[in-house]
């Protein structure tokens, strides 16, 4: 039984019917028909739905089912190219300029990822290589810091500029009842 540390009403949340078997004891599912295959997620649109794309690079509307939300969200969170096994829904007709739905059936962890790649009926290349241009993308994106030093020079010499052109007067601009442009000597303060 898991220990009750909080007490109170947090107690039922911790309870032994909520704790999952872990994910190393568990098997990896495979597709086992036709109308299951293997896709990467290429977009998140909320409302429990995402764009998924396949291996052959079709574009679906993927529904995340009730089992992979809310409680059960913890290990199977849905990002940006993450690897699922989704199954197409055959009973529904596609028209128009709608995608075709389909529903999510397993999210995959890079453990799991490996032993997909391992296998040799299916080509992974699409998927590998749209993962390694967003990793690049994402180290393009970095922030570029610049040296102090290499511009320490110009940056005080023009600010001895400013300070000689000023005089030590500031000009004051529509503050109050005070007419515009009038001067203020600072050493008057």
């Amino acid at each position: 039984m898991v220990k009750n540390v909080k007490g109170g009403s947090g107690h039922k949340s911790q309870a032994r019917k909520h704790v999952n078997a872990s994910r190393s004891f568990q098997q990896t599912r495979l597709s086992s028909n036709d109308s299951e295959f293997y896709a990467q997620v290429t977009g998140l649109l909320g409302n429990g739905m995402c764009n998924i794309q396949d291996v052959d690079g079709v574009v679906y509307l993927c529904i995340i089912r009730g089992k992979f939300r809310g409680r059960g969200k913890r290990d199977n969170t849905l990002n940006r190219d993450t690897w699922i096994l989704a199954g197409r829904r055959e009973f529904e007709t596609v028209g128009g300029n709608k995608l075709p739905k389909c529903d999510l059936l397993e999210v995959y962890n890079d453990r799991d990822k490996e032993k997909l790649k391992s296998m040799s009926n299916v080509s992974w290349n699409g998927f590998i290589e749209k993962e390694n241009e967003n990793m690049r993308a994402k180290d393009s994106n970095d922030l570029e810091f610049v040296n102090v030093s290499e511009h320490q020079e110009e940056y005080t010499k023009m600010m001895e500029d400013e300070l000689n052109n000023t005089n030590n007067q500031i000009l004051v601009r529509g503050v109050g009842d005070k007419k515009l442009d009038d001067e203020v000597d600072i050493d008057d303060i």
